[in-house]
């Protein structure tokens, strides 16, 4: 799954820990087989369904913020 991820958006090979943790974070939200009822490792472990209206598309865009110090009243705030 990781490999699927970075290969999809082109990311750089460096960013490899965050694909692998957000294939993990996924494949315990997952439903799976080896559990009773098709339930989810997160629904077995805490006993509740989550919410997943938090995820966003893998590889998209972010900004940062430019500090305050570092720009001018009418400079951009953040960049890509």
């Amino acid at each position: 799954m990781t490999r699927c991820m970075l290969h999809e958006k082109e990311l750089l090979k460096k960013l490899w820990a965050e694909a692998a943790n957000t294939s993990v974070y996924l494949l315990n939200k997952m439903p799976t087989r080896a559990l009773q009822k098709k339930k989810t490792l997160f629904e077995t472990w805490f006993g509740y369904k989550l919410d997943l209206q938090h995820l966003k598309i893998f590889g998209c865009i972010c900004f940062t913020l430019i500090p305050h110090v570092k720009r001018d009243k009418l400079d951009k705030k953040s960049e890509p």
